[in-house]
């Protein structure tokens, strides 16, 4: 390696011979001219006049590079070369000694020690400042991702805090449409219940006043258009016979009848009169039908039900008990008596427009009924006939 490939500054070469006194000044000078203005070609050149004293050279200070966050590197750990041993001067003085080869050869070595201690304390320094960025950069991310985990439960959080206020919203909203169909339902019966009332109040006036009419003798004449009572068979009772299955049918076909004109009575007058309408002439004709209505009007306590409602099952076993030779003729006088008994209270309490309304509508109804349950059709011509009393219809209805 040529001297001059040797990049070396005063404080580098200071650093290696020290400074510590004069002589030591003189040498360190004396150096620096054997280093880079003596020819090596020519060694036998006597040596130059001693320089001047160099004045004293203050090594430069070296800068301190900052630690990156979170923590200082740790301090580099260099294994200290020895320095190379002088070699032996074999009695040469220190002119000659200066001039040497040998000398030559030990400062390449003492120079080329400090490069290796300078270049493996930078090594050192860069690989503390790698290890400084990392850290760092290992610490930024733990700290992005805890960032990221605390916005993620903040969300969570947020959410949950949101689902509880529209759970809480949607039972208010709940509690107070229960509460308003509470309410609109409390006012709806109260309503019914004055309308009943009010019904019931002027359906007893009515019959305050008929009463009234017919114990003055005052009545006008009934304006029933109706065949006499109890009329004889017609010709749809030709070849028919009540067996089993056709007292069933019938008595099903005369409950029917009571239930379908019940609820149009209800509708005009209300429940409760129309309820008691129907127990009340039911009570006036069993008692002259008890073979037939006997066992059917009463429930398990031996009372008449409230709505005049007759036992099916006993009904039929009733119309089926009597004697075959006489059993069409028995039944067609006691249905026709309750149901003819049943449109003449509609008349006396209600008005003859009125009961003309609810036949119309009972006599639709069954017709329609009568078809969809199949019942056979010579029964239901014969009931429609005989059974069900000839009366007027209302005009807009015919």
């Amino acid at each position: 390696m040529a001297d001059d490939d040797l990049l070396l500054d005063a404080s580098d070469l200071m650093d290696i011979f020290g400074a510590e006194d004069a002589k030591a000044g003189e040498d360190f000078a004396k150096s620096i001219e054997d280093l880079f203005l003596s020819d090596d070609d020519d060694e036998a050149e006597a040596a130059p006049e001693a320089a001047p004293e160099p004045e004293p050279v203050t090594p430069a200070p070296v800068a301190v590079r900052a630690a990156p966050a979170p923590a200082p590197p740790p301090a580099p750990v260099i294994e200290e070369e020895p320095e190379p041993a002088e070699p032996d001067r074999g009695g040469m003085t220190e002119e000659e000694w200066r001039s040497s080869p040998q000398y030559a050869d030990f400062k390449k070595q003492v120079i080329a020690r400090h490069l290796r201690k300078k270049a493996a304390e930078e090594a050192a320094r860069a690989a503390a400042e790698l290890r400084a960025r990392q850290e760092a950069e290992e610490a930024e991310a733990r700290a992005r991702s805890e960032a990221e985990a605390r916005a993620k439960q903040e969300a969570e959080k947020r959410k949950l805090e949101l689902l509880e206020k529209y759970k809480a919203a949607k039972a208010a909203t709940i509690a107070q449409r229960a509460q308003a169909m509470v309410q609109a339902q409390d006012h709806a019966d109260s309503a019914d219940k004055a309308a009943e009332e009010e019904k019931a109040a002027k359906l007893k006036g009515y019959l305050a006043d008929l009463k009234a009419k017919v114990a003055t003798g005052s009545l006008p004449p009934m304006a029933l258009q109706a065949k006499s009572i109890a009329p004889k068979l017609s010709e749809a009772s030709h070849g028919l016979q009540l067996d089993v299955a056709k007292a069933k049918a019938l008595a099903s076909m005369f409950e029917e009848t009571r239930s379908e004109m019940l609820k149009h009575v209800g509708d005009a007058i209300g429940k409760k009169p129309a309820q008691a309408m129907m127990k009340k002439t039911l009570a006036k004709v069993a008692k002259t039908h008890l073979d037939l209505f006997g066992r059917a009007a009463v429930d398990a306590k031996n009372e008449l039900r409230v709505d005049g409602q007759l036992d099916e099952d006993r009904l039929a076993r009733a119309i089926y008990a009597i004697p075959e030779d006489r059993r069409l003729e028995s039944v067609q006088v006691a249905l026709f008596e309750l149901i003819e008994m049943r449109f003449i209270a509609c008349e006396l309490g209600l008005g003859h427009g009125t009961k003309d309304k609810i036949v119309t509508k009972t006599l639709h109804a069954l017709e329609e009924s009568f078809v969809k349950k199949g019942w056979p059709r010579e029964l239901v011509k014969w009931y429609f006939d005989d059974v069900v009393p000839s009366t007027t219809m209302a005009d807009s209805d015919v």
